[in-house]
């Protein structure tokens, strides 16, 4: 189809346009590493037990500030077990700082019970306003994906592992004792990472010329195409009615630089009410026009397949005609589905930015506040045409060495946001 190889997703000098097989966080092993145990491994976590405790099984009721010459400054965290039927309250005393790590849904929504956010959603819940940041809870982002779907033997899909005991246990064998077989590897390997402007719209060809720099500032992909030997749909009844017994190879196309904007609103003033949470997927209408683009390249790589041999034996979720405009957005509004790269709903950002009003400054401290930091994807000025795991990485070890930068400077540091 003319599209190259990516040798190096990180370079900044990487194609815009090809196929790159993507990272894996495991170990020699060939076992998983989440960044808890790449990061707080048990033997260190036993190392550091006078300096660290970890209380699990609760939620956080709030934080409590006081004022202070550099505004708020939190003082204690209240919390509860996580079992609503119990109401007893902890008080944890705040020595130095506070950093949230609870996510794009979980930090705004402690802000929010904490007193931070938009002034009038907070009257409405009977929560006083300690800051109004209007920022909090929206610009939520995410990357919406479009599964294409084809049925082929249960042999070319992971399905096997589920119909087949004998082939189930043989690869379970096979990992624990020799770190090799389908277990070892990832649910997907590669990706095919694509421009807009490098598409035809009509047919999604690739322009010819799109290939080599077009001069643009900007190098960034807009969709990600990605082959998965299972199903993508995300309706569970309707995996386990058609699904669960077949094989099926997916494309799931991504957009990777979405315009809509979604919100994160209080359910209540209880903290052990979920969030309201409105993704707001194509909410923008000029996202159809990339996503039938998506659609169509991920149709025209089954076809590709399907003529080169590969066993696609019938489509189980492809629009039925890729030349009609409303088939396509009403395949598109039926299938769009959340990849869970949730960003962007305590954003990096003036307060007083004009089109989003942000919510931290570039130290990570909450406006407003001089000990109180959010670390995670919330923060993120927009979302990144990526995967989420290794840029929220980035951001908490960045935390980490400004925090432990300021604690070299001294307590005036604290009060000297967007310094850097």
């Amino acid at each position: 189809m003319g599209f190259g190889v990516i040798e190096d997703t990180n370079s900044p000098e990487a194609l815009c346009d090809g196929v790159a097989r993507l990272d894996a966080t495991v170990d020699k092993n060939r076992q998983r590493v989440s960044t808890l145990e790449a990061y707080l491994p048990l033997k260190t976590s036993l190392e550091r037990a006078d300096n660290l405790s970890i209380c699990t099984g609760v939620v956080v009721c709030r934080i409590n500030f006081a004022a202070d010459e550099a505004g708020l400054r939190a003082h204690h965290v209240t919390f509860q077990k996580a079992n609503a039927e119990s109401d007893k309250v902890f008080s944890v005393k705040v020595k130095k700082e506070v950093v949230v790590s609870s996510g794009a849904f979980g930090s705004p929504q402690t802000l929010m019970l904490s007193g931070i956010g938009p002034r009038q959603h907070l009257e409405e819940h009977g929560i006083e306003v300690l800051r109004d940041l209007p920022g909090v809870g929206s610009e939520l982002s995410d990357h919406v994906a479009i599964p294409v779907a084809w049925e082929v033997p249960v042999t070319e899909s992971l399905t096997y592992l589920a119909t087949s005991p004998f082939k189930g246990a043989l690869e379970f064998f096979k990992y624990v004792f020799f770190r090799r077989g389908i277990l070892s590897m990832p649910v997907q390997m590669l990706s095919l990472f694509v421009r807009d402007a490098s598409l035809n719209e009509e047919t999604a060809n690739l322009v010819p010329g799109m290939m080599d720099d077009d001069g643009s500032k900007i190098r960034l992909p807009d969709i990600e195409i990605m082959p998965l030997a299972t199903s993508a749909m995300d309706d569970s009844d309707e995996y386990k009615q058609h699904f669960s017994k077949i094989g099926v190879f997916s494309i799931l196309a991504a957009l990777l630089r979405p315009k809509s904007r979604g919100t994160v609103r209080l359910g209540s003033s209880n903290p052990h009410d979920q969030p309201k949470v409105d993704l707001d997927l194509l909410g923008d209408p000029m996202e159809f026009a990339l996503a039938r683009k998506a659609v169509r390249l991920a149709v025209k790589l089954g076809d590709m397949m399907k003529a080169q041999g590969f066993p696609l034996l019938r489509g189980v979720s492809v629009p039925d005609s890729v030349d009609s405009r409303e088939d396509m957005d009403r395949f598109i509004r039926h299938r769009a589905m959340t990849t869970y790269h949730y960003s962007s709903s305590c954003r990096m950002a003036s307060e007083n930015d004009t089109e989003a009003p942000g919510v931290v400054d570039d130290s990570l401290r909450v406006h407003g506040t001089s000990n109180l930091r959010v670390c995670d994807a919330s923060v993120f000025p927009q979302i990144t045409a990526c995967h989420l795991t290794a840029p929220v990485v980035m951001v908490a070890e960045k935390c980490a060495s400004m925090i432990k930068e300021d604690k070299g400077k001294g307590p005036e540091s604290a009060t000297a946001p967007g310094r850097r």
